[in-house]
């Protein structure tokens, strides 16, 4: 009897937690996977949180949208492409042939002005780099874009490229690479910060006074003097002929020059 009774209470017990189960089982457990519970969830949400936290990462606006889309194509641009693609987007300066970008060869390739302006620090006039300053790098470098493409056209041709002019200076004004590389000039001193450029603009006025004003500057420490100061100590130079008058302007300006940093008389910039 007693184990009669005992096989009852446990099939009894059996059928109730069975039972239990069925009836206490969470609506989102079904066996078709279809729902996760909420410790299930969260992690997958936070993801979508971090990738896009105000739940739209292209913006509220249409503009903030437009420059979403920008930033995004040019984070996906090659540094070369994109380069020539700041150069005619640029707002300043004339439009060239062929889109060289300043910035992308100084800044980021890293090459020395001369290396392309070779023999500007020895001629009286800037140097225009030649054709074949250019095919020194492109012949290989480039291959397949466009403004390589056309540099490589004119060399094929025999042709010089017809750049524009951006600094140009009266026909009547002269003025001397080489005495002011010769004393300590930077390039940036008159033509502006070259290095950040995409096109390349006149940076400064290149107007008589604003000439003046530096020449009439005091003298830094790497000077050697000026006009103004010399006057004070030193009898003017004695004329070579009736030619030329009186005056601090060296006559040879290849041995004489660097002993007068910045002469202010007229036959120092004027023919």
């Amino acid at each position: 009897m007693n184990r009669t009774y005992r096989i009852a209470s446990s099939v009894i017990g059996l059928a109730f937690v069975v039972t239990a189960s069925v009836v206490w089982r969470p609506a989102g457990s079904e066996t078709d996977g279809s729902s996760r519970s909420a410790a299930d969830v969260s992690p997958d949400l936070s993801q979508e949180q971090q990738a896009e936290p105000n739940g739209n990462s292209a913006g509220d606006t249409a503009q903030e949208a437009e420059q979403y889309a920008n930033d995004q194509a040019s984070a996906k641009q090659e540094p070369q492409w994109q380069a020539i693609t700041d150069h005619v987007n640029a707002s300043r300066g004339p439009e060239q042939p062929i889109p060289f970008n300043h910035r992308f060869h100084t800044t980021d390739l890293q090459i020395d002005c001369m290396y392309c302006h070779t023999g500007t620090e020895r001629s009286g006039s800037g140097i225009v780099p030649p054709l074949e300053v250019c095919m020194g790098c492109h012949r290989v470098a480039g291959s397949g874009l466009p403004p390589v493409e056309t540099l490589r056209g004119y060399a094929r041709d025999n042709e010089p490229i017809p750049w524009k002019w951006v600094n140009k200076l009266p026909e009547f004004v002269q003025f001397s690479h080489r005495a002011h590389l010769r004393n300590g000039l930077e390039c940036q001193a008159c033509h502006g910060p070259v290095q950040e450029m995409d096109r390349v603009y006149q940076w400064a006025p290149l107007k008589m006074g604003w000439c003046l004003e530096c020449h009439r500057g005091e003298p830094q420490d790497t000077d050697v003097a000026t006009t103004h100061l010399l006057s004070q100590s030193v009898e003017p130079i004695a004329p070579a002929d009736e030619r030329q008058s009186a005056s601090y302007y060296p006559r040879n300006i290849d041995s004489e020059y660097s002993k007068f940093r910045a002469p202010t008389d007229c036959a120092a910039c004027h023919y």
